[in-house]
């Protein structure tokens, strides 16, 4: 299950940075002052070939495979998003819902109707 990280660094004046985390995804989304939402970004299969999906108005989707420093030596300690194949919308979308059942539906209906939404185009 999805479970919010407290204290989440805060990068950006004007936009507030919420971090949910399970064994499965990363999920990190962007709220203005008054609440709306933003945008997000989704890293999932954490355990195998991590790739995440990304959403803003001013940019729309991408999706990218992530680059983990872990075990590369030498590397800064940020990872790096590279370019990937195919979104599986729909086996994201189901293993997603299951893990996000105890969000704020705020936040789960914001990232399914986008997960929907990618699938359709």
């Amino acid at each position: 299950m999805l479970n919010e990280i407290q204290d989440v660094t805060q990068y950006e004046t004007g936009k507030h940075r919420r971090w949910f985390h399970d064994d499965n995804f990363d999920l990190y989304t962007w709220e203005t002052p008054d609440g709306a939402l933003q945008g997000f970004q989704l890293c999932y299969a954490k355990l195998g070939k991590e790739r995440a999906l990304r959403w803003s108005p001013e940019v729309g989707y991408s999706h990218e495979g992530v680059d983990a420093p872990e075990d590369k030596p030498g590397r800064s300690m940020s990872a790096l998003f590279v370019a990937d194949g195919v979104f599986d919308a729909n086996n994201v979308e189901t293993i997603f819902e299951n893990a996000a059942l105890e969000m704020p539906d705020k936040f789960r209906r914001f990232v399914l109707d986008r997960i929907r939404a990618y699938s359709q185009l």
